[in-house]
């Protein structure tokens, strides 16, 4: 899961913008590790400096607080900080451990971020594993669910402005508040293996989506397979499931999260937790397969 704030697993999504009524600006600029675009009405420009001042700022304490805690692990971070890494046993206790935010541990082994790529030896694999089940000598990454919720916050500082419909789209996660004048926020969802097309067009009105998925970020390994950078805490290996998996939910947190929580789960289990939960899902297969769950198709374009 180490995909803070860099290009990575998530897929880009498409607004497509085509309509009527009040015209709407969009500014684009590069944070997070990616490109984000805000959308807000021309009459409520200044809203786009105050989002993305505050995008900024998050994203430095993030970076700031994780380095601090990656340092030395008796660390405290600041109180938002302390909250967002507490929220993650949400992700972790959801999939049995699979999700840990700890799961750097592993994935800097491998290279990832970083891109200074190779396979490591499978003990150390295997003491990777034993720190994290132990918490000690740990590194751990909140980019698994950090950005949705930087996305949050940003859409909260737009909402402050006393804008009612905006988008804020961070390379694929976005949250859509409010709709357009003749219509809901359309969002094409990407097809993972070929960017000129896509696999569903959703309709979105203060709802958020994101995708995680196993494309972007990656390396062929010397015996053939595919490194990408989500890993099982567990098993210290790639999950097999899928090629890139997006939900839906009231938050771009939560939609980002359990992106990457259902990303380690076989379509059985996710058809089962999305159910409990009320997250539409989209997955998309190893076998080249789309499946759609738990109420994906309400949200499609009709």
């Amino acid at each position: 899961m180490s995909r803070m704030f860099r290009l990575s697993a998530f897929l880009l999504l498409t607004l497509i913008t085509a309509g009527c009524g009040e015209t709407y600006k969009t500014e684009q600029f590069y944070a997070m590790g990616t490109f984000v675009s805000v959308t807000v009405p021309e009459s409520s420009q200044n809203a786009i400096i105050d989002s993305r001042n505050r995008i900024n700022t998050l994203e430095a304490l993030v970076k700031e607080e994780t380095a601090k805690f990656n340092r030395n692990n008796s660390y405290t971070p600041v109180y938002d900080i302390s909250e967002l890494i507490k929220r993650g046993k949400i992700y972790e206790t959801l999939t049995d451990g699979r999700f840990n935010i700890a799961s750097a541990t592993i994935s800097r082994l491998y290279g990832f971020p970083d891109g200074n790529y190779s396979v490591p030896s499978d003990q150390s694999v295997e003491q990777a594993l034993d720190n994290i089940s132990r918490a000690q000598n740990i590194y751990i990454d909140l980019g698994a669910y950090a950005k949705g919720w930087i996305i949050d916050e940003a859409i909260q500082s737009i909402r402050d402005d006393g804008v009612k419909n905006a988008m804020v789209n961070a390379g694929g996660d976005l949250y859509a508040m409010g709709k357009r004048p003749d219509r809901k926020w359309r969002i094409a969802i990407q097809h993972p293996l070929n960017t000129r097309d896509h696999i569903s067009v959703i309709n979105l009105e203060n709802m958020a989506v994101a995708t995680s998925g196993d494309y972007e970020r990656f390396f062929t390994a010397k015996d053939g397979r595919r490194i990408f950078h989500i890993f099982d805490a567990t098993t210290g290996e790639n999950p097999p499931f899928y090629h890139s998996v997006s939900v839906i939910a009231e938050s771009a947190e939560e939609a980002d999260g359990l992106a990457t929580a259902f990303f380690l789960m076989n379509r059985k289990e996710v058809s089962v937790k999305c159910k409990k939960l009320k997250t539409p899902v989209l997955l998309y297969t190893v076998n080249d397969k789309i499946v759609k769950l738990c109420g994906w198709e309400d949200f499609e374009k009709k």
